[in-house]
């Protein structure tokens, strides 16, 4: 017979000991600085990177050479405050093109150009500029030297064909997409991508994270107690099934208390608004749909791979032995992250709708769809359905697991024997 009284012992005594400990509060706020730290902060660094370049520019064309000067003039005036700095050199092309070419590419090795523009005799048509450089992920300088030439050609193009400055100007003017979302009810509202895609793998990316760390942990904590024979004296007052089902929910309850302190965090930093990427995550937390979800997804996540991460501790008598099926469980629950841009690009695609029903994914994959756009409500109920079912059944194959391998020890279990424990015999 189940007893909930002793089970709850064991909560308590997990959860305990483990909420006081330095480690707990050490990655408790460690996490969250991390996470933006390695999402927001390559981003901000980006923007922030600058510097002095000097770029030469292989043409024949005088006039081409002088637009770009007038137009680097312009740009820079209008980034004042851009600390990226561009100077043109103009290299007229010689009588032989290969050695030429050849003595450029040395002068960029020996760092007299950040990069030489190639530009192709004529304009017409398709115009294929060539930039030559050791660092082609120079992002910035990059686009800087394309959006620059782009406007250059495109201004000269219109000027040979006789078109006036006034409709240069208005031909030449940018065109910008505004993002709008469009909800239900046919409501508007102003949204931008990269808020929704941070927002969106944050959260996802919370869910995978806690689940394996905290199932790990249970699988941890039950081989320690397995290789130090503890658990012979434990199982003297507790059943198997009582102990796994304790430890189960300690360390859950562990990482809900995780939970709510990243949720007091973020609510915190959102209204603070120091990060504009943090807009699309006061929405999220404004959202009960969304929040009781996230919760539902990591509790039902939670037992059904800590559940399994329990079976394999009480399986094996070391990390060493387990690590094998510990891979298999951890490769599984990576697999969501090869679907993600699938479901960023179209959600509601057959191939999204189906892997974010299947039950080992749909922590990850189904509250990602959430996040981009609520998906139909028979959608939402299959898929709860789906994992609920799944979770009682993993629940159950473990627990049998569970209940002859904490006190088994000796040689390491075949996948035949976990399976005839999995099955009672």
């Amino acid at each position: 017979m189940f007893r909930w009284h002793k089970a709850l012992i064991v909560t308590r005594r997990e959860y305990v000991t483990r909420i006081r400990t330095k480690a707990f509060w050490i990655s408790t706020l460690a996490v969250p600085f991390l996470m933006v730290v390695f999402t927001v902060g390559p981003a901000l660094l980006m923007a922030r990177a600058g510097g002095e370049f000097h770029v030469g520019v292989l043409t024949a064309d005088g006039e081409l050479f002088a637009a770009a000067l007038r137009n680097l003039e312009k740009l820079q005036q209008q980034r004042e405050q851009d600390n990226l700095k561009l100077t043109l050199e103009r290299l007229v092309p010689q009588g032989n093109p290969s050695s030429q070419r050849e003595e450029l590419k040395q002068q960029v090795l020996a760092k007299r150009f950040a990069a030489v523009v190639v530009v192709p005799e004529t304009l017409e048509g398709e115009v294929r500029l060539e930039y030559l450089s050791t660092n082609v992920t120079a992002f910035r300088l990059m686009a800087t030297v394309d959006r620059l030439f782009d406007r250059t050609i495109r201004e000269l193009r219109l000027q040979r064909a006789g078109v006036g400055p006034e409709v240069q100007q208005k031909a030449l003017a940018p065109v910008e997409l505004v993002p709008l979302k469009v909800e239900k009810g046919g409501a508007e509202k102003k949204e931008a991508g990269a808020s929704t895609f941070f927002t969106a793998y944050l959260l996802m990316f919370i869910v995978w994270f806690t689940v394996m760390m905290y199932g790990m942990q249970v699988m941890r904590g039950v081989l320690e107690e397995k290789s130090s024979r503890i658990v012979e004296v434990i199982v003297a007052n507790l059943t198997p099934l009582e102990l796994m089902f304790g430890k189960i929910l300690g360390v859950g309850a562990v990482g809900l208390t995780q939970y709510a302190i990243w949720l007091v965090l973020a609510m915190h930093a959102a209204l603070a608004g120091p990060i504009q990427a943090l807009a699309g995550a006061a929405e999220v937390i404004a959202n009960p749909l969304l929040m009781g979800s996230f919760l539902a997804f990591y509790v039902l996540g939670y037992f059904l791979y800590g559940s399994l991460y329990a079976a394999i501790g009480a399986a094996f008598s070391s990390e060493e032995e387990a690590q094998q099926i510990q891979n298999v469980a951890g490769w599984i629950m990576a697999l969501p992250f090869v679907f993600m841009m699938v479901i960023m690009n179209d959600p509601d695609a057959p191939v999204a709708v189906a892997v974010s029903l299947v039950p080992f994914f749909a922590p990850m994959l189904f509250f990602l769809r959430m996040v981009l756009h609520t998906p139909p409500g028979w959608q939402i109920a299959l898929c709860f359905a789906l994992l609920l079912a799944t979770t009682y059944w993993v629940v159950r194959l473990a627990a049998a697991v569970y209940r002859v391998g904490i006190l088994s020890y000796g040689a390491r279990p075949t996948l035949r024997q976990l399976w005839a424990w999995a099955k009672g015999r």
